[in-house]
This record gives C-alpha cells, structure tokens and sequence, in this order.
C-alpha cells in the first residue's frame, strides 16, 4: 500500500511540471554550470594581469662548492688588508646562503591595456553564458512545442481512425451481405494500416523529444506541458551582439599593449639581502651579509618578432570587426524575417482553424453520400485524409509560431521565464 502511494505521489509529481519548472532545472544542470565556471576562469584572467603589478618576495637558499676559492661578498682592497689581519678573509670553496629577493614593477604601459583586455574578455564570457542560458531555454521550449505538436497531431490520426473504424463496421455488413466487394475491406483496412504507421511513428519522434528535453533539464517527461505567453518580447537591442562588441575592444586593448611593448620603456625596483655562511681559506667560520637595491630601466631598441606581433593583432582587430559586422548583418536579416513570419503565421493560424472546420463539414457530407451510395470509398477516403492533414498543418503552424518567439528571444537576449508561463 505505502509503495503503491509513492508511485501514484511521484506521478502526480511528473504530472505537475510546468515549463517554468523545466527552465528552473535547466539553471542547475551542468551544462549551464560550465558556462558559469567558463565565466569565472574568464573573471580570473583580470586577477592574473592585476598581479603582475604586486611586488613578487622570494626566499632563497643554497650550498655552492667551487673548485678555487670564490668570494662571499665584494670587498676593498683596504677592507681585505684588515679582514687578513683578523682571520676574516670573505673567501672560500663552499658557501652557504640564505636570503630574500624583492622585485616591484614600477612603469609597465602594456599591463594598464592587457588588464583592459582581460575585463573586456571576462565580460564578454559573461554575456556568452548569458546566451548560452538563453539558447538552452529556446531549445526546451521548442522541444516542448513539437512534443504538443505530436501530441496533437496522434490526437487527431486517433480521431481519423475512430471514424475510419466506423465506416469499415458499415463496409464489413455490406460485404457481408453481398452489397459491396470484399476488396473494399482491404482498402479501408490498408487506410487504418497507414494510421498506425504514422501513429508509430509518432511514438518515436515524442520519445526523442522527451530525451532532448531530458538531457538539458534533467526531468523525464510522460507527455508536454502547457505554455501560454504572459509578455511580450523585448525588441530593444540585439542582445546576441554584445560579446562580439566585448571581443572586439578586447582585440584593440590587446593590439595597444603589443604597440606598448615596442615603444615604452620598463622600468622596475629590484632588491636583494642574503646571509652567507663558510669555513673560510684561513680555516675561520664566517658570516657575511650582503645586498643591494636598484632602479633598471630597459628600452626596447630592435626586435622584429614584437614588429610581426603588433602586425598580428591589428589583423585579429580587423578581423573581430569583420566578425561583428558580419553576425550583425545576420542577426538584422534574421529578425527582419522571424518579425515578417511571425505576423503571416499569425494569419496562417486563423485560416487554418477554419480549414479544419470546413474539412469537418465536408466530411460529414461525404460519409452520407458513401451510406447512400453516392460517393465511392476512395472518394470518402481522401475527405478523412483532408481533415487530418488540415488538423495536421494547424499544429504545425502552432509549433513553429513557437520556435519563432523562443529565436527572437534569444536574439534580443530575453528570458523565455519572462514570457512563457
């Protein structure tokens, strides 16, 4: 009893899911997760620029043995006259040291760009996992709108076959009776056949809906789930172009740091102390300490690979440019006939509905005038087919009419949350 509870609960549960509850799933699934740590990765490459401005502290230590006596640390030779005298001469074969290096760049242009470049890429991942989400949900969405479609379409070839099986009960007497041949049963028999062929087939295309939907949601469905759009689609800017913007300033940032490279100057602060240990030549334990702090400067003179270098990133530039002009171009074309398609689908829904009215009409005069002998079976035949195929292409204008709202939705860089309850 208490087992038969939780399957009856957990069907009521499947039962129940909303399209808000697969969209919901879709945001906890790993493949919105990857798109959220590819953005993460990509906000981490401005800490990695940013570092290079810190000062870098390394401890060193080491045990050196050479093969003539080296020195510890420099020294005068007024200095070395009177560490003679005292047996503390800063020579030996081996040394020992331990000590501390301090490097702190001072003047780098090139990091100020490639920090621009960096922000400008971590934003551009995050608009790209923005889309991602967006496709994802234009994908569910749409696979839910062709699952209501075959739903709707085995609904209705059950409603032809229903009719079809009560005129072959009227054949079937005739025959019988001797008031019709017996190869009308094997036509209407061969009508059902096809009916469950596309009934099977049905079956079929429902089941790889259901593992697309399952496979980015994680919920397995037993049938569609309701949707109704609750707003409007927000037609402002085409959303699908900010991370190609991103890219491109990312691409000029990076094009300025390579021009930086070759024509300022670098300068950075330098220090260093170190404690070093040794038996000196005059067989005397010894401790020295030694260091020294600088300001460098290096200028790039002649270096043709940084010439090629710059080369290439005004290339990548233009190319970025090229990219983005071209997937605006695309993008423009595209909205201009989604818009164009959505207000003919829109008529198209209307006269369709009414086509199946008038297909229901003329069928129902057909099948009295083949129980009255006035039509023949092929004839009442192809008014059964009409009908469904009118039925048929109402659904699929109802499917696609979807399909359009959820790649308008992606394009504008909408919700589908937002719009579709």
């Amino acid at each position: 009893m208490k087992k038969m509870s939780l399957i009856v609960l957990a069907t009521l549960s499947l039962n129940a899911t909303t399209i808000t509850d697969l969209f919901d799933a879709l945001s906890k699934q790993p493949t919105t997760k990857i798109d959220e740590l590819n953005a993460k990765l990509a906000s981490q490459g401005v800490n990695k620029v940013k570092s290079n401005f810190y000062p870098k502290i390394d401890l060193f230590g080491n045990y050196t043995h050479y093969n003539h006596a080296s020195n510890m640390r420099p020294a005068t030779p007024l200095e070395t006259k009177n560490l003679t005298a005292n047996k503390d001469l800063p020579f030996s074969q081996t040394i020992e040291k331990v000590g501390a290096k301090l490097s702190v760049p001072l003047f780098v242009k090139s990091l100020f760009d490639l920090e621009k470049k960096t922000k400008y890429l971590a934003k551009s991942a995050e608009l790209k996992k923005e889309i991602n989400f967006y496709q994802n949900e234009a994908v569910v969405l749409g696979a839910n709108a062709s699952l209501q479609y075959l739903e709707n379409l085995q609904t209705a070839l059950n409603a032809t076959k229903k009719s079809v099986l009560k005129t072959r009960k009227d054949i079937e007497i005739a025959v019988n009776s001797g008031r019709m041949p017996g190869v009308a049963l094997d036509k209407i028999d061969d009508k059902l056949n096809q009916i469950d062929i596309a009934l099977n087939n049905i079956l079929i295309k429902k089941e790889n809906l259901i593992s697309k939907i399952s496979s980015l949601t994680g919920i397995n469905l037993s049938h569609s789930v309701d949707m109704n759009v609750v707003n409007q689609v927000q037609t402002k800017d085409i959303f699908a172009l900010k991370p190609l913007l991103q890219l491109i300033k990312a691409s000029e940032a990076d094009y300025k740091a390579s021009k930086d490279n070759r024509w300022y100057p670098k300068v950075a602060f330098n220090a260093m102390w170190s404690e070093n240990y040794a038996n000196n030549i005059q067989d005397n334990n010894v401790a020295y300490g030694y260091g020294y702090y600088q300001i460098g400067i290096s200028f790039p003179l002649y270096d043709k690979s940084t010439d090629t270098d710059i080369e290439m990133k005004k290339i990548e530039t233009l190319k970025a440019t090229q990219q983005y002009a071209k997937t605006k171009q695309d993008l423009t074309s595209e909205v201009k006939f989604l818009q164009n398609q959505m207000k003919l689908l829109n008529t198209s829904k209307k006269l369709t509905k009414k086509d199946i009215k008038n297909q229901q009409n003329l069928l129902n005069y057909a099948r009295i005038a083949f129980e009255e002998g006035r039509m023949t079976e092929e004839d009442y035949l192809k008014y059964e087919t009409e009908l469904l195929e009118a039925k048929a292409r109402y659904f699929e204008v109802k499917s696609q009419i979807w399909q359009t709202i959820a790649k308008l939705s992606v394009i504008y860089g909408n919700n589908l949350k937002d719009i579709v309850k």
